[in-house]
């Protein structure tokens, strides 16, 4: 007994570009100033907005940056950017920003 294939409906075909998220889904579009803001202390409100709307700009044009960590440092430096809701750049960028402050420079 041979089976006859099923009709596909123009609704059932997918179009590269044409898709849409659903209306419940959470956009990744999140900001961390609407995560928790603890993890840096020194950093305020103000200062945070700035410091977004630059990394903003910086991220659409950025460089590589590559080099070596240990897989223990790397594994709880990824978990402690999702905890915080923050990509790695941004959790980099802002740690360096905190030691320059720290130490003056």
């Amino acid at each position: 007994m041979s089976r006859k294939p099923a009709s596909l409906s123009a609704s059932l075909v997918a179009v590269k570009g044409a898709g849409v998220p659903s209306p419940d889904m959470v956009g990744r579009g999140t900001t961390s100033s609407q995560t928790s803001s603890s993890f840096l202390p020194g950093i305020t409100g103000s200062d945070r907005a700035v410091d977004e709307d630059a990394a903003v700009a910086e991220t659409a044009s950025g460089a590589p940056l590559n080099f070596r960590v240990s897989e223990s440092f790397r594994r709880e430096f990824k978990v402690y950017a999702a905890q915080h809701g923050l990509k790695l750049n941004e959790l980099l960028r802002r740690s360096f920003e905190a030691y320059r402050r720290a130490k003056g420079g």
